[in-house]
């Protein structure tokens, strides 16, 4: 292996384990930043009567996914009994509430959510962020650090379905993207009074420990309308001796320095020049590619990181027809990238070197899937919008080994593994799912 290839391997576990302790999801894609995590004596099966740890009443509707740090669970919602968006604090051995905090106000947009951001967590501070562009740390037992609306900094989300994008922590850095169409939608949060200037979008860096701005990078498109807007969290790949991080959207996928911001290198992910090719599946990075979905199903793509400047479509190391995913982010487990087609409900197990096709089935499921698949203990969870629960055997044989319908529509969050159980956030409750002792 060349000294690149071993900085690589080397950085990608350390950056991978940075956002880990034993038994703990600190961020919306998990541990190891990839839809997987190391717990095991998972249950894959529960009903009325069996597996079912706790259950509790949520306050209202929410698509974010909770992050759990030792026996504490954290949890951002809208209150259906008013316009307060709400940090949650829950215990995971009995689902009582530990404490809860109205952090913002305001309403969800047509059909989006105003609390689609995860929470993200270092084990000691938990971050927030709401589609109102209110931004705040706490520690663990809820009393604010900092606050701030980035709205009111940079200007309307102008996002069609609400901000959802949940930021990405890594060495004391908050990083972000802010993605949006020219002039805001009437509905979205700061559009009044409308902005004299048409918007810019940009990525941004905070220091996680103050808020403060630590660096802002214009990110230019050509795209037009709903096109440039994106959903995703970002994601950090070694290349060259350095940290990229990695953003899709804007009908091109970028390439930054993560120290400075610096655009390095930009690949179109399209040649269609279209009014609704907004970019929902965040990046998944690992044996050294990164893997990035076109809008609407359209292909999947294996890249290369390290380039320079704007280099050619066809340079992809692989590419996946669709149908492939909208919104469902894919899970690099075990030496395999299994790729959930939501709206398709068919399910891929890739190798995630060639892209070879290892075997794909339909799995059905009321409505679409927009909770994307996560990884533990030899087990591939999925959940569909209508509450169906699936469990698949992770390998390379297709097995699926349980199946029950909850009827919880809409189940948007991602399921979490930790502290030895399941936890779902479903439309109305929030179940933790552990084998009886």
């Amino acid at each position: 292996m060349n000294s690149t290839g071993r900085f690589a391997t080397v950085v990608w576990v350390a950056l991978a384990a940075s956002a880990a302790r034993g038994g703990d999801w600190l961020q919306w894609r998990g541990p190891h930043l990839n839809g997987s995590c190391d717990e095991t004596h998972l249950p894959d099966r529960f009903s009325k009567t069996e597996n079912i740890a706790w259950l509790v009443r949520m306050p209202g509707p929410s698509g974010a996914t909770p992050v759990v740090v030792g026996k504490r669970l954290f949890l951002a919602s809208s209150d259906a009994r008013g316009d307060d968006l709400l940090a949650m604090c829950f215990s995971t051995t009995d689902g009582g509430m530990l404490w809860s905090k109205a952090l913002s106000r305001g309403q969800a947009p047509g059909r989006g959510e105003i609390a689609a951001c995860s929470p993200v967590s270092d084990g000691k501070t938990v971050w927030w962020l709401f589609g109102t562009g209110e931004m705040a740390a706490t520690d663990l037992d809820g009393k604010v650090l900092w606050q701030k609306n980035l709205v009111k900094e940079y200007g309307c989300f102008a996002i069609k379905f609400g901000y959802g994008a949940t930021p990405l922590l890594h060495a004391g850095r908050l990083y972000l993207p802010l993605l949006r169409r020219r002039r805001p939608y009437s509905y979205s949060p700061g559009a009044l009074p409308a902005p004299a200037e048409p918007l810019k979008s940009y990525v941004l860096c905070f220091d996680a420990a103050t808020g403060k701005e630590l660096w802002k990078c214009a990110r230019p498109t050509d795209a037009t309308d709903e096109s440039r807007e994106v959903y995703l969290t970002p994601m950090l790949a070694p290349a060259g001796g350095r940290l990229e991080l990695i953003i899709p959207g804007g009908e091109f996928v970028t390439g930054h320095d993560s120290e400075t911001g610096k655009e390095l290198w930009r690949w179109p992910i399209t040649s269609k020049r279209e009014i609704w090719q907004r970019i929902v599946v965040s990046p998944v990075v690992g044996d050294g590619l990164v893997y990035v979905c076109q809008a609407q199903q359209q292909a999947m793509f294996a890249l290369r990181p390290g380039a320079r400047g704007t280099v050619a479509h066809n340079t992809y190391a692989w590419r996946l027809p669709g149908p492939t995913p909208d919104v469902c982010t894919p899970l690099l487990y075990r030496g395999r990238l299994y790729v959930l087609a939501g709206d398709a409900k068919i399910v891929y197990c890739l190798d995630p070197k060639t892209g070879k096709v290892i075997w794909s089935r339909k799995i059905g499921g009321a409505g679409p899937y927009r909770a994307s698949p996560t990884g533990a203990d030899g087990k591939i969870y999925c959940i569909s919008e209508g509450g169906d629960f699936v469990v698949l055997a992770a390998g390379d044989e297709f097995q699926e080994l349980y199946r029950i319908s909850l009827k919880a529509r809409p189940c948007r969050s991602t399921i979490v593994a930790a502290d030895g159980a399941l936890f779902l956030r479903l439309a109305k409750h929030l179940v933790c799912v552990r084998k009886a002792q």
